[in-house]
Order: C-alpha cells, then sequence, then structure tokens
C-alpha cells in the first residue's frame, strides 16, 4: 500500500492531476463580477461628463476582462515550469518595455510617463510585477540550497534594483514600493538568513524614505494620512471624502447607485478610491464581507504554496499571493486612511485594462500549479 502511495507521488512530478483549484477559479470570477458591476456604478458620473456616455468605463472594462479570461485560461493550459526556461527572454522583455515606456513612445499623463500605446494604454509596471516574481523565483530555485549565503541574494536583488529604478523614474513610487516588497519577502521566504534581512533592511527603508521625501506631493500625502481633516478643500480633499463616503453608508449602505461622494467628491472613483464607493453603497456589512473573500482567496493561495513540493512553482505561488495580497491592504489601507495614499488599485475590481489582464493572467498560472500539487496532509494525488 505504502509502495503504491509512494508511486503516485512520484508520478505527479511528471504529470498533473486532472483538475485545477475550482475554488480558487469561483472566488476570483466573483470579484471581476463585483468590480464590473461597481465599475459602472463608480464611474457612470464622471463618464456621463466626460464622454457622454455613463457606460464608457464598463465597457472597457468588459472588454479588457474578456481579454485577461482568455490569457487566463491559455496560462492554466502552459506548464508553469516553462517560464523558467524563458526567464531571462522575459526579464529582459520587461526591461525593453520600461526603457520604451520612457521614450517618445511613452504615454504622458498628468507628468508620468508610465503607459505604452498599443492601440490601449498599456501600463508597463503591471507587466513587471509578473516579471519579477518569475525571475526572483528562478533565482530562489536556482540557488535553493545556498540562499543563506550573501552571494545567492544579491544577484536576485540586483535584478530588482534595476526594474525598480526604471518604474521610479516614470514616476510610479507605489508600483516600485510594492514590486521591492515582493521581491525581497520572496528571498527571504526562499531562505536568505535573517541576519541579512535586518542588514539589508536598513539602507533600502532609508533609501525608500529618501525618495519619498524627494517630492513635494509624497509629503503631501504623508501629512494628509497623519491628519486627514486638517486641509479637506486641498491637499486632503480625496482621503477625507473616501471616509465622508464610508462614513455615509453605514451597516447597510445607501444602495447600489446611490453613491453621492462619486459625483466629483472622490478622484477616479472607479480606480483607487472604489472601495469608498463600495462602502457607501453597501455599507460595512458588505466591506468587511468583500474583505473576507480577499482573505479566503488568499488563504486558497497559501494552501497551495503548502502543497506545491517543486521550489520554483512554490515560490511562483508566494510572489502571486504576496502580490494580490500586499496591493489588497495597500489600497483598502489607503481608503480607510490606514495607511498613507500610495495611488494603486484594488485587484480585479478597480478599473484598469493592464491591472485586470495581468492579475487574471497570474490567477491563470496559479490554476496550472494547482493541477501538480500533491497534498501532503492527505499523501495523495490531487485529482
Amino acid at each position: 500500500m505504502q509502495s503504491a502511495i509512494k508511486n503516485d507521488i512520484k508520478k505527479t512530478k511528471r504529470e498533473p492531476a486532472k483538475r485545477i483549484d475550482y475554488i480558487m477559479l469561483i472566488t476570483v470570477i466573483l470579484l471581476v463580477i463585483i468590480g464590473v458591476l461597481m465599475i459602472f456604478s463608480a464611474s457612470s458620473v464622471q463618464a456621463s461628463y466626460e464622454y457622454n456616455d455613463s457606460t464608457k468605463f464598463l465597457r472597457s472594462q468588459l472588454q479588457f476582462a474578456a481579454i485577461g479570461f482568455v490569457f487566463m485560461y491559455i496560462a492554466s493550459k502552459v506548464n508553469y515550469k516553462i517560464y523558467k526556461d524563458y526567464v531571462f527572454i522575459i526579464y529582459i522583455f520587461n526591461i525593453i518595455l520600461l526603457i520604451l515606456t520612457l521614450s517618445p513612445l511613452g504615454v504622458s499623463v498628468a507628468g508620468a510617463k508610465r503607459w505604452l500605446n498599443v492601440g490601449f494604454k498599456f501600463q508597463t509596471s503591471e507587466f513587471s510585477k509578473f516579471a519579477c516574481i518569475v525571475t526572483t523565483a528562478y533565482f530562489i530555485n536556482l540557488n535553493k540550497y545556498t540562499m543563506h549565503k550573501l552571494k545567492s541574494v544579491i544577484i536576485p536583488i540586483g535584478f530588482l534594483i534595476l526594474n525598480c529604478a526604471l518604474i521610479y523614474v516614470q514616476p510610479s513610487f507605489s508600483a516600485m514600493s510594492i514590486i521591492l516588497m515582493v521581491g525581497l519577502i520572496m528571498i527571504f521566504v526562499g531562505g536568505m538568513s535573517v541576519k541579512f534581512m535586518l542588514i539589508s533592511a536598513v539602507p533600502f527603508g532609508v533609501g525608500i524614505i529618501t525618495l519619498m521625501m524627494k517630492q513635494q506631493y509624497r509629503m503631501a500625502r504623508l501629512m494628509s494620512f497623519l491628519d486627514p481633516f486638517k486641509d479637506t478643500s486641498g491637499r486632503d480633499w480625496q482621503i477625507s471624502n473616501s471616509i465622508y463616503a464610508m462614513a455615509s453608508g453605514g451597516l447597510f449602505g445607501v444602495g447600489f447607485g446611490k453613491s453621492t461622494q462619486k459625483y466629483f467628491y472622490i478622484s477616479q472613483p472607479q480606480n483607487d478610491f472604489i472601495f469608498a464607493v463600495i462602502a457607501e453603497e453597501f455599507g460595512f456589512l458588505m466591506s468587511v464581507l468583500l474583505i473576507f473573500i480577499y482573505v479566503f482567496l488568499i488563504f486558497r493561495i497559501f494552501r497551495l504554496f503548502v502543497d506545491t513540493k517543486d521550489t520554483f512553482g512554490k515560490m511562483l505561488v508566494c510572489g502571486i499571493g504576496l502580490q494580490l495580497g500586499l496591493q489588497t491592504i495597500m489600497n483598502i489601507g489607503v481608503a480607510t486612511s490606514t495607511l498613507p495614499n500610495t495611488g494603486i488599485g484594488l485587484p480585479f475590481i478597480s478599473y484598469g485594462g493592464t491591472s485586470i489582464i495581468m492579475f487574471l493572467s497570474m490567477t491563470g498560472v496559479l490554476l496550472n500549479i494547482s493541477r501538480y500539487r500533491v497534498s501532503k496532509r492527505k499523501k495523495e494525488v490531487v485529482k
């Protein structure tokens, strides 16, 4: 009997199980549906004013979501180990995209060059999130027995710094920060010693603070976080109205589509502050339920992390889970004024073509990895 179980476990290293994690898939689809509905509600006023079409953002997001699901399906069918074989092509392609963004081919919006025009505005830092996860996972897998040594962590950190430097000059401080955090935590989880982690935390922390202080608007965001009601008609306008929106929702909300703060009191309500509109229209209880859905999704990803035995696959799961979790925490933290304003979207829900395409694509990678998982608790192939 034990011999048969061992043979089954060995077999899974060569052959995938027959089913993906459908619970994870259903959870992601639910979040996308919530996002589409809330984008329509949150953006209808602005879309009517700017484009004379209340469904402008809704139709765009539906198109992007459809493309994202196609990419998710393809990624769920492609063996995740192929990314290991093409890791340098992925990374170099990512660097080329970032450089092109800074060239005349880049699209400038509000003084920032973060997009390329490829028929639609493609935000290159969104692809960087995946490219850096793959690259970091590759080096952790390559040096899995020596990650406690400094020479094994210097190279992946160097790749991260080069990528983040190109994103910083766009400028996109929030994207740079979250990519750096995800990469460093992956390296730590991959085996970096606590001593090296503590030593590196000092220069990285000082560097982040220094970069933040170099721009006046970043310091203004920090001051707004410390006192969100000091200048409600100026510096604190966004965050104070976000808080007003959530307070107006009470326990059960004012009803779908009945938000008042979306009437130009919140800037881009379909994007960075969409959680505030959700809280206003559906109330505290539904907001908590939405947070629970995200927590449940992270739990499913954590289970996949535990059940994945291949180091490269395990670190891909770790990186994608960290990206999703940290970005969710940062977005909701900003909307509730528990974190300084970072200008980052809520995964699967906020408006943004590149974001939803990349998050759905990364979900496809997770689904593919789930086909190869082996449950250590049950000691049997997951079929």
